[in-house]
């Protein structure tokens, strides 16, 4: 496989030192400068300051009455504030009346969100984004520390720093109301790996891949095939690029489909496919993401609590996931527009060109750019060793789910109640598994699938165990980037829940005040999404920061509109979530700088920058549908999620018949020797590529 290398930036690096220094002496300055904000906030200094100097001034006038009144209104909470009070002041603090730390900062709560969001977007880095996010939170949080912390006693830099390292670094990891939940999840993600790993190294998934493909023949064929070969190696987005990528090369070339098209059916289906999926690398990180919100609500409105009356349970993070799978249009829309595209051979915009070029018998977009030969010898592809471990996967992870559930005491005390025989199978099914603990589900379920694949390797004598371990271990280590975003990211969801800078609450006190519609909250939240992913190019990181903001703004937005129904604000409230990482896929599918957009270019043997401007126009497109007929038309208008998916299924179809254009050969390639010679800098490109080992536009 070819080495991405980026190409350095002389002043881009400065800019980046830059910040970082400016970062780095901006934390040095504010547990300083926050610890005058302990008793008051800034706007309430510079008022007393301002009081004083008309005190002085007017001397003992009548003034001084009516300036000692204003003080006293200021000292007493909201609710006792003087009756003659306007409501206009009442509205200008919305949150005075959660007190604490709320009271103090107000809306500066969100600058350790909004700090990681920015510093994100201007290096393009994520995780120095997301520990100066913590360090702020934790600048912010030292000069509340309780009196008898012994964190208290240090210097306000010092105490800053280990708050952020041992109380929101490491506590997130294992502390005393999660228990191992979150290690659970770290492990998991990484037997995931090593799974994969093994099952690519031992011939597993190329079988089912060539399994599917077959001897395909025809250009419309050979498109489905890619599209329903990333359907099944559903299980984690790198697998998904890095096998079918390199299946599909020469398949494409037989039936003259340009690698940019490979390239954008193979991202289309990575990123889309495996953020939906009920098992794979994916689901353990988005449950948790999820759960930290639910588990930071200050107050839990009456409608998460689902259940028989007497008996409610708060929803937890797996049933949250399920059930907002139907609202993340974007990656569900975007698998219908590859599959028509597929179907109908209809292009639009730079992708027509190419295709066009293909058809013609040309590969300007991907000449100089084959990777290199894999040094090892890869064994004959066998399907049954890549399924099995995937269905024990399944198995396991659905076997313990049901164990769990079913010694739950909510479920043994719902079985024991009349009318239990009468419900039905799918009720009780969701009862089961609502109670299920869906941490150790997918933990010991990883665990049996990565011993599976082992011994299958071993009984099949496909390769040696030694090289299958190896190859499980490149795939561990492959998802440590991930775990680093992971952790950091509870981290950050810790500083600014409930229990800290509270910032659920105040953000959604303010926009209470402001009289702000739930119902156009899942199309803000999926903008917002889409353009920090886009920005970052990382879908994990845009999750990790917004997802545990969203659920709190989107529990109190729901809870707090009084003439809603209980079921509909449930629905409004799956509609947020799904919408936060839908959007949060968009930036992973296209961004320039995204880790499996870049994958993508290399396993499809396509230039970088012809990957991306070839797919950008697909993504948008699917975008536009999915916020119209998704966010807007269910959402705002209330229809049912299906009718969401239909319209916006139709409207993609209705656009790729109007504007989507059947390729016509370009040119007649001709021997090589007859081809026009490429422009000087796409040769000095290609020169570059071949004797350097970098990749072009990367």
């Amino acid at each position: 496989m070819m080495i991405v290398r980026r190409k350095g930036n002389a002043g881009s690096s400065r800019w980046t030192r830059g910040i970082m220094t400016a970062c780095a002496a901006g934390i040095w300055l504010l547990p300083g400068s926050f610890t005058l904000a302990q008793e008051e906030s800034p706007s309430e200094v510079l008022e007393t300051a301002s009081t004083a100097q008309d005190d002085a001034a007017a001397g003992n006038s009548a003034e001084d009455a009516g300036a000692g009144d204003v003080a006293t209104r200021r000292s007493q909470p909201t609710g006792q504030a003087d009756a003659g009070e306007s409501a206009g002041e009442a509205a200008a603090d919305p949150v005075a009346e959660l007190g604490g730390r709320a009271a103090v900062y107000g809306l500066w709560v969100l600058a350790p969100a909004l700090v990681a969001i920015l510093l994100a977007i201007l290096i393009r880095q994520v995780v120095p984004a997301l520990v100066v996010g913590i360090l702020v939170g934790a600048c912010m949080m030292f000069p509340h520390l309780s009196g008898d912390d012994p964190l208290g006693s240090l210097h306000p830099v010092v105490g800053s720093f280990r708050l952020a390292a041992e109380t929101y670094v490491l506590a997130a990891i294992y502390d005393a109301e999660n228990g191992f939940g979150h290690l659970k999840i770290i492990v998991f993600t990484l037997v995931i790996g090593f799974m994969v790993g093994v099952i690519g190294r031992n011939g597993g998934t190329a079988g089912m891949v060539k399994l599917i493909a077959g001897e395909t023949e025809s250009p419309r064929r050979g498109g489905l095939t890619a599209w329903f070969a990333g359907l099944v190696v559903f299980f984690d987005d790198y697998a998904n690029t890095m096998i079918i990528g390199p299946t599909m090369r020469s398949i494409f070339d037989r039936v003259k489909l340009s690698r940019a098209k490979l390239a954008y059916i193979i991202d289309s289906t990575a990123a889309p496919v495996a953020s939906i999926a009920l098992i794979g690398t994916w689901v353990g990180m988005e449950i948790s993401y999820i759960q930290d919100g639910i588990d930071g609500l200050e107050k839990v409105p009456a409608f998460l609590m689902v259940g028989e009356q007497g008996s409610e349970t708060l929803i937890t993070g797996m049933q949250a996931f399920v059930c907002s799978i139907p609202y993340r249009f974007y990656p569900i829309l975007a698998l219908v527009l590859v599959f028509l595209v597929a179907l109908t051979r209809r292009d639009f915009g730079p992708m027509k060109r190419s295709e066009a070029r293909a058809l013609a018998g040309s590969h300007a977009d991907c000449e100089g750019l084959e990777p290199a030969a894999a040094k090892q010898d890869q064994p004959e592809p066998r399907w049954w060793l890549g399924l099995l471990p995937v269905l024990g996967l399944v198995a396991a992870t659905v076997a313990v789910l049901i164990v769990t559930g079913l010694n739950d005491g909510r479920t043994i005390e719902a079985m024991d109640k009349a009318g239990w025989a009468e419900r039905t199978w799918w009720d009780q099914a969701g009862v089961i598994i609502s109670n299920a603990d869906s941490f150790l589900s997918i933990y010991y379920g990883a665990i049996l699938s990565a011993i599976l694949a082992v011994l299958l390797t071993l009984l099949s004598g496909v390769c040696r165990v030694r090289d299958a371990v190896d190859a499980g271990l490149t795939g561990m280590s492959r998802m440590l980037p991930a775990i680093v975003i992971l952790v950091l990211a509870w981290g950050l969801a810790t500083v600014l829940d409930s229990e800290n800078l509270m910032l659920g609450p105040v953000v959604g006190a303010h926009l209470e005040a402001q009289n702000f519609p739930i119902q156009w909250a899942p199309l803000a939240i999926f903008i917002a999404a889409a353009v920090i992913s886009f920005a970052t190019g990382t879908s994990w990181g845009t999750m990790g920061i917004l997802c545990p903001i969203t659920v709190s703004l989107a529990a109190g937005l729901a809870g707090s509109e009084t003439n809603l129904d209980p079921s509909e604000a449930l629905r409004l409230f799956y509609a947020c979530v799904g919408s936060v990482l839908a959007g949060a896929i968009f930036g992973d599918h296209c961004s320039p700088i995204s880790d499996t957009t870049v994958l993508s270019s290399v396993a499809s043997g396509c230039r970088h920058e012809e990957h991306v401007w070839t797919q950008l126009p697909y993504a948008l497109l699917a975008a536009i549908v999915a916020m119209g007929a998704g966010d807007v038309l269910c959402s705002v208008y209330d229809q049912p999620w299906y009718y969401g998916l239909a319209a916006g299924s139709a409207a993609l179809l209705l656009f790729v018949l109007l504007f989507g254009r059947k390729p016509r050969p370009l040119v007649s390639a001709g021997p090589p020797e007859s081809r026009p010679a490429p422009p000087p800098i796409i040769e000095r490109r290609l020169r570059g590529s071949d004797s350097g080992g970098q990749f072009p536009g990367g």
